[in-house]
Formats: structure tokens, sequence, C-alpha cells
């Protein structure tokens, strides 16, 4: 019995050491302020927009930031935030604030246009 007990122990002690011995050592984190809405910079435009769905057959509402500077003739990158089971369109919104940090990230020339 004792034997099982030191054996179960040991396994128990490598599963822990292996654990904590693959944990990251150096967390990058994102900068601070990334997401605090700044007075001095140019702030794109987030418009509501409706499409027709196929796929549930009703229409649906989209969100669409466009940055500083926006304008048609242009080509965008485009970044897709879509909503989880329950949400709506403006999950990432209220709960993100991704048109703040795009704000910032254009503001600090990290983007490009």
């Amino acid at each position: 019995m004792l034997t099982m007990k030191r054996r179960i122990l040991t396994i128990v002690a490598l599963c822990v050491a292996c654990i904590t011995g693959h944990a990251q050592p150096d967390v990058i984190h994102a900068p601070e302020g990334f997401d605090i809405l700044r007075s001095n910079i140019v702030h794109g435009k987030i418009d509501t927009i409706r499409y027709t769905s196929k796929t549930v057959g009703t229409t649906r509402k989209a969100l669409v930031y466009t940055p500083p500077g926006y304008s048609r003739k242009g080509k965008y990158p485009v970044l897709y935030l879509l909503h989880g089971i329950g949400g709506d369109e403006k999950e990432w919104l209220n709960g993100g604030a991704p048109q703040v940090i795009l704000d910032n990230l254009y503001a600090d020339g990290k983007l490009a246009r």
C-alpha cells in the first residue's frame, strides 16, 4: 500500500513539475492606454448596415467601422468581429471598444491606410 501511494505521489509531482516548467516566462501585454479614448486625434466612423441573410432568411444588421479619411475609392484591410451565441451586432462595440483601439492604432501609424 505504501508503495502505491509513493507511485501516485511521484506521478503527481512529475505532472506538477511539467506544468509549471512549461509556463510562459515572458507574457507580452498590450501597451498602456491602447484602448483609452483620445480627444486629440481624428476618429473613424461606425455605421449600421442592413443586409439580407440567405442563411437565416431575414434582414440582419452589422456595424462597419471606417477609418479617418475613408474614401470609397480606396481599398482597406478588413477585420470581422462576430458576436457569440445570444449576442448581437453591438457585442464587440459595447464590450471591447474596437473603434477606440483602431482609432489609436491609425493615429500612431500602426495600421495601413
